[in-house]
């Protein structure tokens, strides 16, 4: 029970990878607080949770917006008491071609991804500097490392969370606070299994050093290991959990083909 007495927060929790990451930090003691743009699963989050003997807090917010992520970090000391971890994972993925990208598409991506993260990392860490003790744990994304395809507004907003991790690690440093960013790469969740046929997938697997697609549960390893007491000296850190393809980077292209071809 490594979280227990503690008080984890957990953006984008109604499903996929936010989801996972709520409950397996409940399975190890913590209580949680929920947000999700979506109350129905939000709420349903919350239930599993309270099933594991757990305390649960949740609420419908658009991290977007500055008055709504406010109001759940406020609600969340109210009725948990403090706040121990921040784990920021709410987000979208609209696909467009560059040229064709609306204005719309990249502000949402802007907003929800960055204005999200800082929003709610500063408000957070303003009650965990009250205590000299945070643990704040942001989901950015291999699309941020690499040049995504039809992702741009994606692709920008995560690099800006890879950059907005390091400058919190150094401003947050004396408050006892630590951050740091995981980048996933191809996970498997609902989102991609909706966007992607069968077929599609398992070739898309095949393009992986470590020939499948990650599990919503080994991000949320990764989110545990960076908020855990143990991780007080790592701050600034982007982990990057992609089955091995950017260190491989265009290296990968011989791979396939040479597994293609049955030599691999």
């Amino acid at each position: 029970m490594q979280f227990e007495n503690q008080v984890v927060l957990v953006t984008g929790a109604g499903r996929g990878i936010g989801k996972e990451i709520a409950l397996s930090f409940a399975r190890q003691g913590a209580d949680i607080g929920v947000a999700d743009v979506n109350e129905d699963t939000a709420q349903a989050t919350a239930n599993e949770i309270e099933k594991l003997g757990r305390k649960a807090f949740f609420t419908r917010a658009d991290v977007s917006d500055y008055g709504q992520v406010q109001q759940f970090v406020s609600g969340a000391m109210r009725q948990l008491g403090r706040i121990d971890v921040l784990v920021n994972n709410a987000g979208i993925a609209q696909p467009q071609p560059f040229l064709e990208i609306t204005p719309e598409n990249w502000e949402n991506h802007l907003r929800i991804h960055l204005f999200g993260t800082f929003y709610c990392s500063q408000a957070a860490a303003r009650e965990m500097a009250k205590r000299k003790y945070g643990r704040i744990v942001s989901i950015a994304s291999v699309a941020g490392l690499m040049g995504p395809i039809d992702l741009a507004p994606y692709g920008v907003a995560k690099s800006g969370i890879i950059g907005l991790t390091r400058a919190m690690a150094l401003e947050l440093a004396d408050y006892g606070i630590t951050a740091n960013a995981i980048a996933p790469g191809p996970i498997d969740t609902e989102m991609i299994r909706a966007a992607w046929s069968k077929e599609a997938l398992e070739e898309r697997a095949s393009h992986l050093p470590i020939r499948r697609l990650g599990q919503t549960s080994e991000i949320a390893h990764a989110a545990m290991f960076l908020a855990s007491p143990d991780s007080g000296f790592i701050s600034g850190a982007t982990l990057v959990v992609d089955g091995g393809s950017v260190a491989a980077g265009a290296y990968m292209v011989e791979k396939y083909r040479r597994r293609k071809a049955g030599q691999a």
